[in-house]
């Protein structure tokens, strides 16, 4: 069985929420509101404590926080938990202070609660860590981790024993600067999956202004850090799987010499007009959404504007944040939702087909309810009588669907 990159960039907080289910003969639809209960401590995993920067927030960086991935990594058949933290500028500069945050790996007992094995696994790595990304990359049975960062990002290879090797000089994965979401994904259909690495900015401390000092360091008319804009932007990079633990940037040769270079969050693996290859969808903030249609030859043609779903109805960008595809109205083609940031709307774009999708929102009735929130990521889950993302009959996966999993 292959994972898809569960591709997850938002900050997280150690909890875990237990879903309330509708008694017994009601359905789903009935009326009856699902509940969560915060059982973290109960289950084990609240020993995690993540950081990013310091908490007045002077820069971007700071803002942004880690991820958490949901996996078998050992073959059990119980999904675990692999949380990302994030680091101290204080930790960056100075290697001889303690680094006490780290990530996580929790495995699951199978009884409602969590062993940390973060140690055990080889997973116990420091640096400022903002996503991760889960998948058999070299087809042996066993998941293996993609771990992103401010820095150089990291391969684990699963040695298939409960414990995970560095293999990431090997591979040629680091990708470097400011990486946020990954996902994989056989783009060329050849049995081996492929990784694609969104990027957001190219962010050095000493270049950018302090709170408040150019316009792009006011939000409402307050000082605050600055950015994204005006700040340098960063393209993707798209690593084509060798099949030999190896693997090679492909960016140019697949996607053009002009990749557009946006403030990147999500990428999204997906087969937007039913072709049967998988195409790349990518939530950028502050700037258009990206969608690279796949020509079936080893290349792309980036169409998100010609495709209506790389700006908002009113033809604006949008701050997106997290993303995924289902078919909501059940027609067999895949819409997207997109979560975007606070006093705007998050965003559905029904597929039309043939590739075009129409900003339905309003129309869907998620415009109002949706504008004051500033919204990253979904959790979806199947029910009874109803879609919802996720479900094999409807979901184009190659077998290399993302991951159920939940984000940043």
């Amino acid at each position: 069985m292959k994972y898809c990159g569960g591709v997850i960039i938002l900050s997280t907080v150690a909890w875990l929420a237990l879903a309330v289910a509708p008694h017994a003969g009601q359905s789903p639809t009935s009326g009856v509101q699902t509940r969560f209960v915060e059982i973290s401590r109960a289950a084990g995993i609240s020993s995690f404590r993540h950081v990013a920067g310091r908490p007045q927030k002077e820069y971007i960086l700071e803002s942004k926080g880690g991820g958490a991935g949901v996996f078998d990594y050992d073959g059990d058949g119980r999904l675990d938990i692999f949380l990302v933290s994030g680091a101290t500028f204080e930790e960056l500069e100075n290697p001889q202070i303690p680094r006490p945050h780290r990530n996580k790996l929790f495995r699951n007992n199978r009884d409602g609660t969590f062993t940390d094995v973060t140690e055990a696994a080889g997973l116990g790595a420091w640096g400022w860590g903002t996503g991760a990304a889960a998948a058999d990359y070299d087809n042996d049975g066993c998941v293996d981790l993609y771990v992103t960062y401010y820095g150089q990002n990291t391969l684990y290879h699963n040695n298939c024993d409960g414990t995970f090797a560095d293999v990431t000089s090997k591979a040629g994965v680091a990708a470097g600067s400011w990486s946020t979401g990954a996902a994989w994904g056989d783009y060329d259909r050849d049995g081996r999956l492929d990784l694609y690495v969104a990027r957001y900015i190219d962010f050095k401390r000493g270049e950018v202004p302090k709170k408040g000092d150019a316009s792009y360091c006011r939000y409402g008319g307050v000082p605050v850090y600055c950015g994204p804009r005006g700040l340098k932007p960063l393209s993707g990079i798209l690593y084509h799987n060798n099949g030999d633990g190896t693997f090679t940037d492909v960016t140019e040769k697949a996607m053009g010499p002009d990749v557009p270079k946006y403030y990147s969050f999500t990428p999204l693996w997906v087969d937007v007009d039913n072709d049967g290859w998988p195409d790349l969808f990518v939530t950028d903030d502050s700037t258009p959404n990206l969608l690279f249609r796949n020509r079936r030859d080893g290349t792309f043609e980036e169409t998100g504007a010609l495709a209506g779903c790389a700006y908002s109805r009113d033809g604006l960008e949008q701050a997106g944040m997290g993303a995924d595809f289902g078919d909501y109205d059940h027609d067999g083609l895949l819409d997207v939702f997109i979560g975007n940031f606070a006093d705007d709307y998050s965003t559905l774009f029904k597929n039309m087909g043939n590739g075009i999708f129409k900003d339905i929102t309003e129309e869907g009735g998620m415009r109002a309810a949706t504008w004051p929130m500033l919204t990253w990521a979904y959790i979806q889950r199947r029910t009874s009588g109803t879609w919802t993302p996720g479900s094999s009959s409807t979901r184009r996966c190659f077998e290399t669907c993302r991951m159920e999993s939940s984000a940043k």
